[in-house]
């Protein structure tokens, strides 16, 4: 029973010890504003916790921005995909005033060769090409409403392109000069020497000269010739000469001319209705 009595006692006084001590501590350290011991003890405490903390900050950092990333997925979602939008309507925009540009320069070529040659034409806009394989034309969003009639030469701005087979009000065909059924009486225009221009179905026209002993070299330029009651006006750009047959027997001097227009991307062109008097 003493024991026990003896046990509590000083459990008792050793509580009584220790707040004491922490008054006294804490009167000590409010008194030395800022230079007591406690002041001291936390300084220490800092010194070897505050690299603990940096260290802990540091490796949990990457780990709070992966987290708040994480939650804004959406919202770049959205800015990526407006930011594509207005990138394809750059795009589209782009393509738009590249497309006009063309147009531009097409037409300016066309009045060009119009002027240079005095033709009456009228303008027509391509709208479709021929549904078959084995002949070669277009349809022309001009007809008799506007003046057009079969056999009227059809011009680009680089040249000759053919001449008006089949006509309706509003529409026209066109027969292209690469046509195999094509055949356009023409020139050199370096010499004069004469000849006809016929299509192959192919990249080249078939120009064979009426004289076997022409004088014809590679890069010479061939024009229509031009006859009375003739289809084509003379002076309108063909083609080059690409290539000469050698002399032979033949009766007629051969050549293959590359024509001046490209047949695969035909918009506007100019159907020839006369032609103005020489100024």
């Amino acid at each position: 029973m003493m024991r026990i009595f003896d046990r509590t006692r000083r459990a008792r006084l050793l509580v009584v010890l220790l707040l004491t001590a922490a008054l006294v501590l804490v009167t000590i350290d409010f008194r030395s504003k800022g230079d007591g011991p406690l002041d001291a003890i936390g300084r220490g405490i800092m010194t070897v916790v505050g690299p603990l903390q940096d260290g802990v900050s540091r490796l949990v950092r990457p780990i709070g921005d992966f987290f708040s990333g994480f939650t804004q997925v959406g919202t770049l979602k959205e800015q990526i995909r407006t930011l594509q939008e207005q990138n394809a309507q750059l795009q589209q925009r782009e393509r738009q005033v590249t497309d006009i540009a063309r147009e531009n320069e097409q037409l300016r070529k066309l009045l060009g060769l119009s002027d240079r040659l005095n033709l009456k034409t009228v303008t027509a806009r391509v709208t479709g090409v021929g549904p078959s394989n084995f002949e070669h034309t277009v349809f022309i969003d001009r007809g008799t409403a506007n003046g057009v009639r079969k056999d009227m030469p059809v011009v680009a701005g680089a040249g000759l392109v053919g001449r008006v087979v089949q006509v309706s009000q509003r529409t026209a065909r066109v027969l292209l000069l690469v046509d195999p059924s094509s055949a356009v009486a023409s020139r050199i225009a370096s010499n004069g020497e004469t000849g006809v221009a016929e299509g192959t179905g192919g990249d080249e026209l078939r120009f064979d000269l009426f004289d076997a002993e022409a004088v014809v070299t590679v890069g010479d330029e061939v024009v229509t010739s031009g006859y009375e009651g003739g289809v084509y006006p003379p002076g309108i750009p063909i083609g080059t000469v690409a290539r000469v047959q050698p002399r032979g027997n033949a009766l007629a001097r051969r050549a293959f001319v590359t024509t001046f227009v490209d047949f695969s991307s035909l918009d506007f062109l100019l159907i020839v209705v006369g032609q103005e008097a020489a100024k």
